[in-house]
């Protein structure tokens, strides 16, 4: 469910309805003029890509004038890397604090899938446009070498993977291969939802998801 479609708060989208969904911001305060350009830009990117959407189709969607939409973002690329870098953030930093936790190693993996599947519902549009449009942003997360790389969901999980396997908790393997197959399993049920072979929230899917992952990562 991407673009103008109303949104359901089943699927993560709120539970307030489309008027207030375009009012939520991403990295703005909700109700400003930034959050509706920042919804708009989601809504329309999400459905035909950053190259398929103009600036004056940007700032008409969030009912501005381009000027005004060009005081918050200089171009409409640096608006599509600020959305990505957000959503990505949040994704890696979740990771990445089950990662450093005390949890035991079960425990870590069913945080991972759960917390997730939430982050995912919580802000449908914002993880959509992350599971479809990540690839676009190839120099920001494979960066040359005079730019500091940027950690990342799968790196995160895979340092906690090879914990692991240091503790004799799971086989041991390939940590990135395993990181990516083990978030793969909730990513690619995402993305049939995105193209509605799955319905309702992710969460609903969660006890089945840890069961994938722990098959993965013990039949090494």
């Amino acid at each position: 469910m991407t673009g103008t479609t109303k949104p359901s708060g089943k699927d993560g989208w709120g539970k307030d309805g489309w008027g207030d969904e375009m009012m939520r911001g991403v990295t703005a305060v909700d109700g400003t003029t930034k959050a509706k350009i920042e919804r708009a830009a989601l809504s329309l990117f999400a459905q035909r890509g950053v190259d398929g959407v103009s600036v004056k189709e940007l700032a008409s969607h969030a009912g501005v004038s381009d000027g005004n939409l060009y005081r918050y973002y200089p171009s409409k690329y640096k608006l599509a890397e600020t959305l990505m870098l957000a959503i990505h953030t949040r994704l890696t930093d979740l990771v990445r604090n089950i990662e450093q936790s005390e949890y035991t190693f079960e425990d870590k993996i069913k945080q991972l899938v759960s917390q997730y599947c939430a982050l995912a519902d919580e802000d449908w549009q914002l993880f959509t446009y992350h599971l479809l449009h990540l690839h676009h942003f190839p120099e920001l997360f494979a960066p040359a070498t005079k730019r500091v790389k940027l950690d990342s969901p799968v790196s995160a999980c895979a340092d906690m993977l090879g914990a692991a396997m240091e503790a004799g908790d799971i086989p041991t393997g390939n940590t990135e291969l395993l990181a990516s197959m083990a978030l793969g399993i909730v990513i690619q049920a995402a993305q049939s939802k995105v193209y509605q072979r799955l319905k309702g929230p992710l969460s609903m899917y969660a006890p089945e998801f840890e069961r994938a992952v722990f098959a993965v990562l013990r039949k090494v």
